[in-house]
């Protein structure tokens, strides 16, 4: 280990967001290198996905499953809720339930969704500012108030408050999480990593599915409303063992902090062939709001332009064996890129147009309407109890077809995954309406199934994936955070409006997915490129 490297480390401990992991301990760099060297001296480009990648990523991924928990916590406890069950124990002071109509419930289900867009749009903000591991760690705030709320709740608006509140840490966490496990990734393995976000939210939801059941007498709904708290304590206990992403200390011209967290996540000290495209495109001055083709003009991606603009810094390493050397900073030229001004930037321009279409247009397929009336429509063809079940499921079935996905996503890529499952989405959303409307009560149940196996290994985690691949290091915060600001718009608009116009148009509200699916999946063919394989660097410069 050279003696900058040392310098660094010793430099890297004062750091409150990066150095607590054990990842990160001078012997355990060590121990990586040593690895390293009794196999073939390959480059990190060419990595696989190490234990210290896959326990940071599992880690960070704690965060997206209490949104899943969240978001499907008051599906299958309503009735309990709403309508007092005065046979069961009462072993509480706290009320029995918390008796509304279904205007208040509605309400309290689709506040959620205001939550998650107002903490959508923070997220990229505090993500720069705190890094990304630093800003889930905060993140943690509201995922404990918000449980603490709903278990403790006293009236139908104090229930809506901690929906509010959940919701806001919600939002933030499925911006940053995948941010942060596309930065940690290697190149070739960037899609099952990044996968790992949307199989997470699945498994929350099928948590709260099953706590759901079991608590689903008197009081006990408290218990299932809470659970949240739970996997908020959980993260705050191993949080100190995930890295920050080297990508972010990069950009903030943390270059020898960079390099550790890098040689520690790939367990090779050749680290150059990856980080020479950061410096390059460190090299290249911020751009401003000038045209197109003026942008790049040299060749050079711009993926680590992002947070040198913002702190007016700028990383030279001259060669690649020159380790951690940098110059004082400095301005430079070009304002910084934030949710108000994206759209400003010729460069971001299609990439941000494109990530609002694949979010806003993946709740306009209809999958919410399974996981927020799942039970409701099942209760048209079966007794409750049976539907209870049924509903779980689905949630084992989408677990397993996302893990499917995860496992196939760097294989075939992106675009095949993506049409494949929007074409087959089509398929089963018709199916299911036209059972629906003809009361064919198992051709409507198994279309429930197949709209969950259509969806889940390719429509639902493909656009969190893109996001994080449309944008280099220098607007990928803000533009994360327009796209699940436009997925939250979507799932507040279908959570509020699919009931009124089911019941005005009857099952012919089924058409309105499916031409959504085949108008998005028509903008998608033409305009979204294949992205497997590829640096960062180079998707942005294509979309550029």
């Amino acid at each position: 280990m050279s003696h900058a490297e040392e310098e660094g480390i010793v430099a890297f401990s004062g750091q409150d967001t990066v150095d607590t992991s054990p990842l990160l301990r001078t012997d355990a760099i060590e121990v990586a290198s040593l690895q390293a060297s009794e196999g073939p001296q390959g480059s990190s480009l060419s990595a696989g996905i190490t234990w210290p990648c896959l326990v940071s990523a599992v880690i960070v991924c704690i965060s997206p499953l209490q949104y899943g928990y969240h978001i499907a916590e008051l599906n299958t406890p309503k009735n309990i809720i709403v309508s007092c069950d005065r046979d069961a124990a009462h072993w509480s002071s706290l009320p029995f339930c918390l008796p509304m109509d279904d205007a208040m419930y509605s309400v309290c289900t689709s506040i959620f969704a205001v939550g998650g867009l107002l903490g959508s749009l923070s997220a990229g903000w505090m993500a720069e500012k705190w890094g990304r591991r630093g800003a889930l760690v905060y993140n943690s705030a509201p995922f404990v108030l918000g449980s603490l709320l709903m278990a403790f709740a006293v009236s139908p608006t104090m229930l809506a408050t901690g929906r509010l509140v959940s919701g806001l840490g919600s939002g933030v966490s499925i911006v940053i999480a995948p941010l942060y496990l596309s930065e940690i990734a290697p190149v070739k393995y960037r899609g099952t990593l990044n996968l790992l976000n949307q199989l997470s939210i699945v498994i929350g939801i099928l948590i709260t599915l099953i706590v759901g059941m079991l608590a689903n007498s008197g009081p006990y709904w408290r218990i299932s409303v809470g659970g949240g708290l739970v996997l908020a304590c959980m993260y705050l206990l191993l949080f100190t063992f995930a890295v920050e992403s080297p990508r972010y200390l990069w950009s903030h011209n943390k270059c020898v902090e960079a390099r550790i967290v890098l040689r520690a996540l790939r367990c090779t000290p050749n680290v150059e062939d990856e980080v020479v495209g950061w410096s390059s495109a460190a090299a290249s001055p911020a751009p401003t709001h000038q045209p197109q083709n003026q942008y790049a003009a040299d060749g050079t991606g711009t993926t680590d332009e992002h947070a040198l603009a913002q702190h007016g810094a700028r990383a030279s390493l001259g060669t690649a064996g020159t380790e951690g050397s940098t110059t004082k900073p400095g301005p430079i030229g070009g304002a910084n890129v934030t949710i108000f001004n994206i759209f400003r930037f010729p460069q971001y321009r299609k990439a941000w147009v494109l990530v609002l279409i694949l979010q806003f247009g993946q709740q306009l397929s209809g999958i919410n309407t399974v996981f927020y009336y799942s039970s409701s429509v099942l209760e048209k063809m079966f007794s409750s109890q049976v539907s209870s079940v049924l509903a779980m499921t689905i949630g084992i079935l989408n677990v397993v077809a996302t893990a499917s996905g995860a496992l196939i996503v760097d294989r075939f890529g992106r675009r095949p995954l993506l049409f494949s499952s929007m074409a087959a989405m089509a398929v089963s959303v018709t199916l299911l309406g036209v059972a629906l409307a003809r009361g064919y009560n198992m051709m409507a149940a198994i279309s429930l199934y197949l709209v969950v196996a259509s969806f889940a290994p390719g429509y639902g985690p493909i656009p969190f994936l893109l996001g994080t691949e449309f944008f280099d290091v220098r607007a990928a915060g803000a533009g994360g955070s327009w796209a699940l600001a436009a997925n939250w718009v979507g799932t507040f608009i279908v959570a509020v409006a699919f009931l009124p116009v089911e019941h005005l148009i009857g099952e012919w509200v089924f058409a309105i997915f499916v031409g959504a699916l085949l108008l998005c999946g028509v903008v998608f063919y033409i305009y979204i490129p294949e992205t497997k394989g590829r640096a960062i660097e180079e998707i942005a410069k294509k979309l550029a």
